[in-house]
């Protein structure tokens, strides 16, 4: 009987903390400041969505492991810490005074109100830093692996990538576009989110042995799904509440930021998420190694989500 996507998704999660769990003690020492300021972050919970990508861009669902077995899979574990360092990374400095200037974070106080300001963008550069050193621990691979993963990670987090697109954010929110705000939102949104999900789907695949029969799909997936996950966080910040959210909701559209309800209302940008949900499954249906319960559930889940 096939995995149901809740299971997968429970399964992985639950694989993903335990492997954190056992790995932060030894890697995070000695204790600091800055070390107490990057695990405050790190503990403070989440969805582990993109760790989750990793992981089912590696296994199929059918072969994900029921408990944490690092002497067989280590390397994926470890791409997946550093995906979710690189990811931790960014909201700490996304949630700086000089940046969205939020006070709360996963229902808790973010990292410069927990802290101090200096010490959340020294926390994030140093999650930064971390992650590319995870990659550099990849075991049982070639060296090759290994350099393509750390450009995987870079391409999606670095200066043309995630970094990009915040920068791109800033300027739109300062100096809004007069044209063809259409593209300006899809760079935005394809840089700022989607470039670091659609690393975390190739870095996984890129530790398969036939990682290059299926590179090309899940890319196109994995830029699919990061425009869906920005729609839908766009709908949720105008419809979403504190408690939910676990961040302050209405944000956007008090910075007057270009978002999808801004642009198009909030008809069309529920018509755009269901669009894209029907194309991301789409694009998987017709490869069997990625036309699976998780492949096939994971749009859906993204799109009706809370949070």
């Amino acid at each position: 009987m096939p995995t149901q996507f809740s299971d997968i998704l429970t399964n992985s999660k639950q694989l993903f903390d335990s492997f954190f769990e056992s790995y932060t003690k030894e890697l995070f020492q000695p204790r600091t400041r800055i070390t107490d300021a990057c695990l405050y972050s790190l503990q403070a919970g989440g969805k582990r969505i993109r760790p989750i990508f990793v992981l089912n861009s590696f296994f199929h669902p059918d072969q994900l492991p029921k408990k944490l077995n690092t002497k067989e899979h280590l390397s994926v574990y470890l791409a997946a810490f550093a995906v979710e360092c690189i990811h931790t990374y960014s909201l700490i400095h996304d949630d700086l005074p000089a940046m969205d200037n939020d006070d709360t974070r996963r229902g808790m106080p973010t990292c410069h109100i927990q802290f101090d300001e200096a010490t959340a963008i020294l926390a994030g550069d140093t999650l930064n830093s971390f992650s590319f050193y995870l990659l550099s621990l990849l075991e049982n691979i070639d060296s090759t692996a290994i350099r393509d993963s750390i450009q995987i990670l870079h391409k999606g987090a670095g200066m043309n990538g995630m970094i990009l697109g915040q920068m791109e954010d800033i300027q739109e929110e300062k100096n809004p576009s007069t044209k063809d705000k259409e593209s300006k939102l899809a760079s935005i949104h394809e840089k700022k989110t989607g470039a670091l999900i659609e690393a975390s789907f190739l870095l996984g695949n890129r530790l398969r042995p036939d990682w290059l029969d299926r590179e090309s799909v899940i890319a196109s997936y994995a830029k699919e799904i990061g425009l869906l996950f920005q729609i839908t966080d766009d709908i949720l910040d105008v419809e979403g509440n504190l408690k939910d959210l676990g961040k302050t909701p209405g944000k956007d559209a008090k910075a007057g930021k270009l978002t999808y309800p801004s642009l198009y209302g909030m008809e069309t940008a529920k018509r755009l998420r269901d669009e894209s949900v029907s194309k991301a499954i789409s694009l998987v249906a017709n490869l069997p190694s990625l036309n699976n319960e998780f492949f096939l559930g994971l749009p859906k889940y993204i799109a009706e989500r809370k949070n």
